[in-house]
Parts: C-alpha cells; sequence; structure tokens
C-alpha cells in the first residue's frame, strides 16, 4: 500500500482529503472550460463593427473563438 504525504503541500490542503481537492479542481477546470467556450461562441457573434470597437480584427476574432475549451 502507498502512503501519500501532504507535508509538503500548501497549509490550504493539509487536513482536507485528496479526493475532494481534486474533485474541488476538476470542477474549477470544468467551470472554466464551459466559460471559455460561452464567450468564444459570443466573440464568434459579433459584428465587424463591434469588434471593431474592441481593437479586434475579424482574423483574431476567428482565431479565439476556434481554440479548445481547455486553453
Amino acid at each position: 500500500m502507498t502512503t501519500i504525504s501532504l507535508t509538503g503541500f500548501p497549509s490550504v490542503l493539509r487536513g482536507r482529503r485528496l479526493a475532494e481537492e481534486l474533485a474541488e479542481l476538476a470542477g474549477a477546470r470544468l467551470a472554466r472550460a464551459w466559460r471559455n467556450f460561452m464567450t468564444r461562441r459570443q466573440l464568434a457573434q459579433i459584428d465587424d463593427r463591434m469588434l471593431q470597437d474592441l481593437g479586434i480584427s475579424r482574423a483574431q476574432a476567428h482565431f479565439e473563438a476556434n481554440r479548445p475549451i481547455w486553453r
């Protein structure tokens, strides 16, 4: 049986179960991926006038909108 020591981890992790921390991290990553998906979808729908107001070209908006959601 392998034992995992949390003594090298930041104090926030000490005293909490590792499974809870991993679930929280996975939830945060999933939330970030969903937010990326939604904002990139909205960016793809913005018209050229609004992109110009933001200082973003259509090519830049297209590039950003098509990036993987985990980045």
